[in-house]
């Protein structure tokens, strides 16, 4: 288990991770795709130039970019972060438990790492799908086992 997100209401783990992190992606992106749709009228508000539109729609849009701006602003900060627990491959939970650890057996190097949440098969990387061979040779989604450092036995004997 990663940690208990409440935005999807489900535990994230090993089998949805990567739908989760394309989640926050995919997030980022709306929330600042409307961000900037909404902006050219946000900046029109605080011109002396001529506003369309009613009181109403005039505070919704004032509104809207406001709340469209901190929340991607947000999910940008949690976007960050799982990359690097991505890129370290580690779990939220990990995180703090690799503060005591100098070396961590489970970090295969970044590519790797990325390779074990996101698949093989680089074609599928912004989808919520894996491919077949994927679901057959990639031990982290059966649950069971994870590949370790090959050099970790060597490196806690020094």
């Amino acid at each position: 288990m990663d940690h208990h997100c409440v935005w999807v209401v489900n535990c994230v783990g090993a089998l949805n991770y990567k739908y989760f992190f394309l989640f926050l992606f995919y997030t980022f992106l709306e929330t600042t795709l409307v961000t900037l749709s909404l902006l050219p009228y946000f900046v029109t508000f605080f011109t002396d130039g001529e506003i369309h539109g009613t009181a109403g729609s005039l505070a919704a849009t004032f509104i809207t970019f406001i709340l469209n701006l901190s929340f991607a602003l947000s999910v940008l900060g949690f976007l960050i972060m799982h990359i690097s627990l991505v890129a370290a491959n580690t779990t939220t939970i990990e995180a703090y438990e690799k503060k005591n650890t100098p070396q961590w057996r489970y970090d295969l190097g970044w590519k790797k790492n990325l390779e074990q949440v996101f698949g093989m098969d680089k074609k599928y990387w912004l989808i919520p799908a894996y491919s077949h061979e994927d679901w057959r040779s990639m031990p982290a989604l059966q649950g069971l086992e994870y590949p370790i450092r090959p050099d970790f036995n060597v490196l806690q004997q020094l």
